[in-house]
């Protein structure tokens, strides 16, 4: 769903990240969105335009991300852990550590971010009709389309159709009525897929009919994420039930090779890296996980200065995932270990010992499918 991302800020203690898809569709939308407010808006000229179209596709993220946060705060609430809100191509996202506890945690969470929504929807909408004949046009524009964007924004996301907010209020529905999480998941996923395909013909239509090309690719766009997005939360829950039971440490990687923070870059390449052909090395310090180390950071460095600096110098220490205990269940791994190239560190109380990589939870829920179930 998420590629590449890089972190901005850090609201409330949860870490706000922007996906690099995110910087294209901003500059995207305010040229749409510029082109709208020349037709709107034709006696105020280009520069004007373009500053409202940049100034509305920055609020409208900036409603993504309240919208995005009241989702994390309450899932906070309820003891779920976050790993930290993404802004991407499609909107947000607040990635969840761990599923909701009961159905009940879960509805709250779900309603939060279109309540948050149709909050916003309604206060611009307020400010639009207190600013009439008090606002210049610019100003006016921009909180007229944002009140409305929220609007659209909160009625799409209630649609139910998983991984939607509608999908998840349906499937706290169901968990709830049926008391099982995989069949209610399921049962909202499949309508989830279905509304993909939904919009999926609805792009279609606008090739045909309006020969509309660029509204069409949207549509087609957003169709083809919702339908696999739908289909990943269920395989979610399926790779879940078969790791249940089994423990961070049946699946880390004991024989971890770990560098100093204090070792040169020359030391790390001639000494781990090529003997080994590791390519991602956790750096440790005592009994510390303090950051990581890979080839990216090392080519940063001109060859010449290998000998003179140190890999704290130049460590990874701004996406490192949280540590796990050796007895935590291994399900809270996979949503840690998202990329193949993150290393989640395993504790025996405060001792480092080991990592888990997401070749390493492959590896084990690949071994559990090929064995018989009980």
């Amino acid at each position: 769903m998420i590629g590449r991302s890089f972190r901005v800020a850090s609201i409330f203690g949860i870490p706000i990240k922007v996906d690099v898809s995110w910087v294209v569709i901003l500059f995207l939308l305010t040229a749409t969105f510029a082109v709208n407010f020349s037709r709107e808006h034709p006696s105020l000229g280009w520069p004007t335009w373009l500053s409202m179209g940049f100034a509305l596709a920055g609020l409208l993220f900036g409603s993504v991300l309240a919208h995005e946060l009241s989702h994390a705060l309450i899932a906070l609430r309820e003891g779920i852990s976050i790993r930290g809100i993404t802004l991407f191509i499609f909107g947000g996202a607040a990635e969840m550590v761990d599923e909701p506890p009961h159905a009940r945690a879960e509805l709250k969470v779900a309603l939060a971010g279109p309540v948050m929504s149709i909050a916003l929807a309604i206060g611009f909408g307020g400010l639009y009709s207190v600013g009439l004949g008090w606002f210049p046009p610019a100003i006016l524009g921009v909180v007229g389309h944002l009140a409305f964007m929220n609007g659209v924004l909160a009625a799409f996301n209630l649609v139910p159709g998983f991984p939607l907010d509608g999908g998840r209020v349906l499937r706290a529905v169901l968990w709830g009525i049926w008391g099982d999480l995989r069949f209610a998941t399921r049962t909202a996923s499949a309508l989830g897929s279905a509304f993909g395909v939904l919009i999926i013909l609805l792009g279609l239509v606008y090739i045909l009919r309006y020969e509309n090309l660029i509204g069409a690719v949207w549509y087609l766009f957003i169709g083809l994420f919702l339908r696999s997005a739908a289909r990943a939360s269920y395989q979610q829950i399926l790779l879940r039930d078969l790791l249940k039971g089994v423990k961070a440490g049946d699946v880390m990687s004991r024989e971890v090779v770990a560098v100093s923070p204090e070792a040169t870059l020359a030391e790390i390449v001639d000494g781990v890296v090529l003997p080994t052909g590791l390519a991602n090395l956790p750096v440790v310090e005592g009994t510390r996980l303090v950051g990581h180390l890979g080839l990216a950071e090392i080519r940063s460095i001109d060859r010449s200065r290998w000998g003179a600096v140190r890999a704290r110098e130049v460590m990874r220490i701004d996406d490192l995932p949280p540590a796990v205990s050796i007895e935590d269940d291994a399900t809270r791994l996979l949503s840690l270990a998202a990329r193949d190239d993150v290393l989640i560190p395993v504790l025996d109380g405060d001792r480092f010992v080991g990592v888990v990589t997401r070749p390493d939870l492959m590896r084990r829920i690949k071994l559990m499918m090929e064995l018989p179930r009980s």
